[in-house]
């Protein structure tokens, strides 16, 4: 099963994440194998960390949490507010295969439906899987958000790769869903590759 796992940063807390940078990165080397995509997410103009997340493979949701209970951010408070969601990824890449363009920056885009949306969602598919058709080339990842059960989409999550913030505007702004009025809440974050998985810092093939 795949999760989305989203922690927050508490406020004035740089010292505690500099104290914890290490071994921190040594848990997400760890945890090469089963993760898709890990990193900060940031401000839309990039400048200021709010967080972490990852796209990871995991057996379940206990051991989602687990991931969560195990991170030393998260043991040493700098990130004790957090977020999980099942997530099925509709392309197949990971950090080490997604298309990219060296240079570009990257967005996170987390929309969740209005309740009561599945009829809407049906309604604007079509257009919607027309639209990621054209626009293919900017997506890093992208995927449904699932109830805990996985039976129902509940929303939407993708990363995409654009040479500024305006051209991740002019994207969202075109997708159907987002103007056809599905979702009830948009996180829109900038986002960047965590160190130790990017494959324009480090090489790819190391297990």
């Amino acid at each position: 099963m795949h999760y989305y796992i989203k922690l927050y940063d508490e406020p004035d807390s740089g010292a505690i994440r500099d104290a914890t940078r290490e071994p921190h990165l040594k848990y997400l080397d760890d945890m090469r194998q089963v993760s898709l995509f890990v990193g900060p997410i940031l401000t839309e103009d990039l400048q200021s960390e709010l967080g972490s997340m990852r796209l990871i493979d995991l057996p379940d949701r206990a051991a989602a949490q687990a991931n969560v209970d195990e991170e030393p951010y998260h043991i040493a408070g700098l990130q004790k507010r957090y977020e999980i969601y099942r997530w099925s990824p509709s392309v197949p890449f990971s950090w080490r295969d997604c298309p990219r363009t060296e240079g570009n920056v990257q967005y996170l885009i987390e929309a969740h439906d209005k309740d009561g949306a599945d009829d809407l969602r049906d309604e604007l598919r079509a257009e919607h899987e027309a639209f990621q058709a054209e626009q293919e080339s900017l997506y890093i990842t992208r995927g449904p958000l699932m109830s805990d059960d996985g039976a129902r989409q509940i929303g939407s999550l993708m990363i995409i790769d654009v040479p500024d913030l305006a051209a991740a505007r002019k994207f969202w702004d075109g997708e159907p869903f987002n103007y056809g009025g599905l979702f009830s809440k948009v996180n829109f974050y900038g986002w960047r590759f965590g160190r130790v998985m990017d494959k324009f810092k480090v090489d790819p093939t190391i297990p």
